[in-house]
């Protein structure tokens, strides 16, 4: 048991890795340097002047290099191609990881059939997510050298469930049976989170961030009439205006930290010492998070302020899942 309940926590640290380097490949805008996807082949780099040109020749025909980058280097090049690159060899090494010792585990007979059931989802999820990272990288290689907001959220909201639904079953190896309905504000709280973390994939894939760098106002108003361009309808502009879309997600944020202490409240009414120790961490969190989200602001997203906002999202929904499965023990 504790071999296989390290392998799940060895699984849960490569999506928090891949997580961290898909934001550098997104703030980097490396995500477009590599034009083809060979699931087999593509784990093979170029490995000489040779095959840098061809491959530097490849991504010159692409829109990003024709509308962006035009007076790019072979070596500037190189960098931007390194972070795409690392990003896909961690894809496929996540994929044989979920796999391959599951198959020893299988074989051993070591696992139940409902861990079996609940893992083949997690094989599936990230065979998904393969196909949605080529999906998404594809929006940007036709016409439009940018990636479609809409395309990130997905693939970032799917990297985030993934690492949820396998925490999920690292918990339940503890063999805590579920007795206990969660209370009503850990499910809301759980919705706010889960659409804060897609408006900001939003504002990631839409640079919303370096609009408006100030706190809390934006500029001189708390609304910006600029956050309306296209039109006067709020649901347009809250999917396509990157000003409105930062300005849900500083708001929401608020919103998803006066759900957290609602967390806070239920975890300090239980008997359980955990339990209350889980609540103070959760709301510590948020709280840092919260400043991490406004020092990005601040800085015009400063790589490794936007990383560490980032990884607090996925530090929010770890805690978060770990005090819903204690509320249910």
């Amino acid at each position: 048991m504790k071999a296989i309940i390290t392998w799940t926590l060895s699984c849960l640290a490569l999506i928090t890795i891949i997580v961290c380097v898909g934001g550098i490949t997104r703030l980097t805008d490396s995500g477009l340097s590599m034009v083809d996807w060979r699931p087999l082949m593509g784990t093979i780099p170029p490995l000489n002047a040779a095959d840098w040109a061809k491959t530097f020749a490849m991504y010159q025909e692409s829109p990003q290099f024709q509308h962006i980058n035009r007076h790019m280097t072979l070596s500037e090049f190189k960098y931007i191609f390194f972070w795409e690159y690392l990003h896909r060899v961690l894809g496929r090494l996540i994929g044989l990881w979920v796999t391959l010792p599951f198959l020893y585990f299988l074989i051993k007979k070591k696992l139940s059939s409902a861990f079996i059931k609940n893992w083949l989802v997690v094989i599936a999820l990230v065979g998904c997510q393969g196909l949605m990272g080529w999906y998404m990288v594809q929006s940007g290689l036709v016409d439009n050298p940018y990636v479609s907001h809409f395309r990130l959220a997905a693939h970032l909201g799917l990297a985030f469930f993934i690492f949820y639904w396998i925490l999920r079953q690292s918990l339940s190896l503890y063999g805590a049976p579920r007795v206990h309905k969660p209370a009503l504000s850990v499910l809301v709280c759980g919705g706010l989170l889960v659409t804060q973390i897609i408006w900001g994939a939003f504002t990631a894939g839409l640079d919303a961030g370096y609009y408006y760098n100030t706190y809390p106002k934006m500029g001189a108003e708390w609304l910006p009439e600029a956050a309306f361009l296209y039109g006067d309808g709020w649901l347009a502009n809250a999917l396509h205006s990157p000003i409105l879309i930062q300005w849900i997600h500083r708001w929401l944020g608020i919103g998803v930290l006066v759900s957290m202490i609602a967390v806070w409240r239920h975890c300090q009414a239980s008997s359980s010492i955990g339990l209350r120790r889980m609540g103070h961490l959760f709301v510590s969190l948020g709280i840092v998070q919260i400043g991490l989200g406004i020092a990005t602001i601040l800085t015009i997203v400063w790589l490794p302020l936007a990383l560490l906002h980032q990884l607090g999202a996925l530090a929010l929904v770890a805690t978060l899942t770990i005090i819903h499965h204690q509320m249910t023990r």
